[in-house]
């Protein structure tokens, strides 16, 4: 089956591009309330020190399409983001979220380095 196949059954609901943009308007979300808000899911402790929401880079990590999965039950789309400490060129680490055929957020994941 090819890639442009498997990707037209994915991507239905909702494009590549949308999903991107999900999670990156997530991400941005999740920074701006750890940074500048109340901090609810007590994140801030766990980035480098004296580092601002301003020096948070951003990068594709990865699109990917799971058919079969240990992890995951039915089929569904990653996408991870890298989080990059920009003034030091330091991978911080990689938030995801995961959807499924529909397009819908079935999980999220952030692994801090």
């Amino acid at each position: 089956m090819s890639k442009e196949t498997i990707e037209s059954l994915f991507f239905q609901n909702k494009t590549k591009d949308q999903l991107i943009e999900d999670t990156l308007t997530s991400l941005s979300a999740l920074l701006a309330d750890t940074f500048a808000g109340e901090d609810v899911n007590q994140l801030k402790t766990e980035f480098p020190e004296n580092i601002q929401i301003e020096d948070i880079g951003v990068e594709l990590h990865h699109v990917a399409i799971y058919v079969e999965s240990k992890e995951m039950k039915t089929p569904c789309v990653e996408v991870a983001i890298n989080m990059v400490f920009e003034k030091q060129e330091y991978e911080l680490g990689t938030y995801a979220l995961v959807f499924d055929e529909k397009g819908e957020q079935i999980d999220e994941i952030l692994d801090l380095n």
